[in-house]
């Protein structure tokens, strides 16, 4: 059902400030665009209250006439609960003393299938072990509808789509065409279909890949609410390409099934309801695209990915309001690794004009965070929205492998990612990393990566323009120290593979995983405690391993003291003052080895640990013959 509510959406403009910190960004790699020759993706997950956990679903054998349970859109903790999904929901897993859980409920059904596949999951869908991966970001558009438990017709949004295509395909090609037939059979709701602007969130988008291709994939609500339109664009294989809430695939050639695909009613409901003339030529995202207050909230970290990915690409970070002067992809300067993809995803517009870290706002030590504007402040203003934002629940890059299924890798990070490190985890691990898969935000506890990372990101951004030097160092010392191991941890699994058999492998891999996991957190821990002792109060410590170490006050910079009228000798903090500021290089912090040994010692031993343990497996172990297992072709 289509739903006309102008008034509310210009009402929800007015704080599109502080909404624009909850949506996310994803990169699309193409195979030949990446150093390893399979494609990648990312996902940001930008979120204040979503559910941060990491979770393994098994795969799963089902009963002729079995039906696979829908359920709502939900992604504050517990988003789910329940055993239809394995034991990593079950009620006795919750934290218990905020309220008394219980078990999701189902607002439909569809006909199950006799076999799923195993998958990694977040808020949303990730990876599954046929090495189907992906991303997301919420688009708005220009059709909304409702869930069919709620005055509705629609059984599917994004989060359920996504983990029915990968509990029941192996490509990416296949999960498209799954997703786009189920929300056209069942109908679609978008995750803002209860907010003030249903429209804001109604469309939504996937980056999908498989070790062989990369897929864009747009979908929305038709004009019934029972079904949907939807698109896909596959990325070229030397190309990268970026999405950051709303849709990017302009131009669409159906007749080309190799790079196109889409839904029957794609022109249909655009001519009824007067999105599209039918005379000028198709555009996918001005037709159907819901038009933003201000569009450099999602053109801009679309500019950034593809400038990073090709420096040497005349693109001017001015665009319209649907991004038409973008191109849908871009050509790599050079191939792109894990490693660069967690850099994009750290970016905050450093050294261009839209440098977060520099100016008034940022403060006098340069702190990047932009925090939602009170209620009382007036319509028409902005901040810059980077890639990197405090509000993200989770960050990753898969990481596939088109020669062996056992190698794929989810780079994971819990919090902000220029506060995380990224942890490797297999794919093929039977469980998740318990620092990965428990806790939430309702009680802050260090034991799990998300606030182990919350930490530094908090006490770091105080002293930015000090403190992130030291966290960047750690974060690049332990994230390549796991990248350059992995090939070491892999030939292993594979003679675990060898003698012991899948179940093994499978067991090895979860050690594996949970050794770098449990790496990373010590070191965000030791990360936070250096950080206090070095930045605090408004001094740098310096050479404490010294017999006299030095205390040094960090001082105001002279803009920010012109600023806050310090020479007014009758200043006051309600009389309005003109700032003119001249960026200053950010100064180096002292003495930054100390936590770089730190964090490459913690990430040494990890890897020490996985290759003994890996060791372990294959000499001391019993060999027998692997379990009987397969998965039977899904239609």
């Amino acid at each position: 059902m289509r739903i006309l509510l102008p008034l509310l959406a210009l009402l929800c403009k007015v704080s599109g400030q502080s909404l624009s910190q909850d949506r996310c960004t994803a990169i699309l790699v193409g195979a030949k665009a990446s150093a390893s020759g399979t494609p990648m993706t990312t996902h940001s997950n930008d979120c204040s209250d979503c559910d941060f956990r990491l979770v393994k679903i098994p795969p799963m054998t089902h009963a002729p006439g079995a039906m696979r349970d829908i359920v709502l859109f939900n992604s504050q903790y517990p988003r789910y609960v329940g055993s239809a999904r394995g034991p990593a929901y079950s009620q006795k897993l919750l934290d218990d003393g905020f309220t008394n859980w219980t078990v999701t409920s189902a607002i439909a059904q569809i006909p199950q299938v006799s076999h799923t596949f195993g998958y990694l999951e977040g808020v949303y869908g990730i990876v599954n072990d046929q090495q189907v991966a992906m991303g997301e970001s919420t688009c708005g558009a220009k059709l909304a509808s409702k869930p069919v438990s709620l005055g509705g017709a629609a059984y599917f949004d994004i989060t359920e789509l996504g983990r029915v295509a990968l509990e029941r395909t192996a490509t990416a090609r296949d999960a498209v065409l799954l997703m786009g037939n189920l929300a056209e059979t069942y109908g679609y709701y978008g995750s803002g279909w209860d907010s003030l602007d249903p429209y804001g969130g109604a469309g939504e988008a996937l980056t999908v890949t498989d070790p062989t291709e990369g897929w864009m994939f747009h979908i929305l609500p038709d004009d019934t609410g029972a079904s949907a339109v939807w698109v896909a664009q596959r990325v070229p294989d030397t190309h990268v390409a970026a999405i950051a809430n709303e849709f990017v695939i302009h131009a669409i050639d159906l007749a080309d099934s190799e790079n196109f695909l889409g839904s029957t009613n794609l022109y249909s409901v655009a001519l009824r309801n007067g999105f599209w003339d039918g005379k000028v030529p198709f555009d996918f995202a001005v037709v159907y695209a819901s038009s933003p207050t201000w569009q450099y909230v999602m053109t801009r970290r679309v500019w950034r990915v593809l400038t990073l990915a090709n420096p040497t690409l005349a693109l001017s970070p001015d665009t319209d309001v649907y991004g038409t002067t973008y191109p849908f992809s871009v050509e790599t300067a050079a191939p792109l690794t894990p490693l660069d993809l967690m850099r994009f995803q750290r970016d905050h517009y450093e050294n261009t004009s839209f440098d977060l870290t520099q100016g008034p706002a940022a403060g006098p030590y340069g702190n990047p965070d932009r925090y939602g504007v009170g209620h009382d402040a007036a319509p028409g203003g902005h901040f810059e929205r980077s890639i990197s934002v405090f509000t993200s629940t989770y960050s990753f890059v898969s990481a596939l492998d088109a020669t062996n299924p056992n190698n794929a890798i989810l780079w994971f990070g819990p919090y902000a990612p220029h506060a995380t490190i990224y942890v490797p985890i297999y794919v093929k691990s039977e469980v998740v990393p318990p620092v990965a898969s428990f806790g939430s935000l309702r009680k802050f506890n260090t034991s799990a990566l998300f606030w182990a990372n919350a930490l530094v990101g908090n006490y770091a951004t105080r002293w930015y323009k000090y403190a992130h030097p030291v966290v960047a160092a750690a974060q690049q010392d332990v994230e390549t120290t796991f990248y350059h191991g992995q090939q070491l941890v892999q030939e292993l699994g594979q003679a675990v593979l060898d003698g012991q058999g899948a179940e093994a492998l499978a067991a090895y891999l979860a050690t594996a995983s949970d050794s770098f996991a449990n790496a990373a957190r010590d070191a965000s821990a030791s990360l936070f405690a250096d950080l206090i002792t070095r930045f605090h109060d408004g001094f740098i410590v310096t050479n404490v391993t010294s017999s006299v170490f030095s205390v040094k006050p960090m001082g105001y910079p002279q803009w920010w003291l012109d600023a806050v009228g310090y020479y007014n000798a009758t200043s006051s903090t309600s009389s309005p003052v003109t700032v003119v500021h001249q960026a200053q290089p950010q100064a180096p912090s002292d003495n930054s080895c100390d936590v770089v040994v730190t964090g490459g010692v913690m990430a040494a031993f990890a890897l020490l640990v996985v290759v003994t343990l890996g060791i372990g497996f294959h000499l001391g172990r019993r060999a027998r013959p692997p379990p009987q297992r397969g998965y039977a072709v899904i239609q």
